[in-house]
């Protein structure tokens, strides 16, 4: 599947850790594709529209308004 990158794939190069990506993509900050089986995959061009925008993380009220489990 050319043209994709895994979860960890992005994280590796934004820095974040996967979870972190997998929160994104839940809060549809980052585009991406679940394939069968439940596998997550972040098409090449939403990762370079993101940065081409400048950004290398959702706003600060995306960020907030996660559940962090009782934290």
């Amino acid at each position: 599947m050319s043209g994709y990158l895994t979860v960890a794939q992005v994280a590796d190069e934004l820095g974040f850790s996967p979870r972190t990506i997998l929160r994104w993509i839940d809060a549809g900050y980052l585009e991406a594709v679940r394939l069968p089986g439940g596998r997550i995959r972040i098409p090449q061009t939403a990762l370079a529209a993101m940065l081409a925008a400048g950004s290398t993380g959702p706003p600060v009220g995306i960020v907030a308004a996660v559940d962090r489990g009782g934290e």
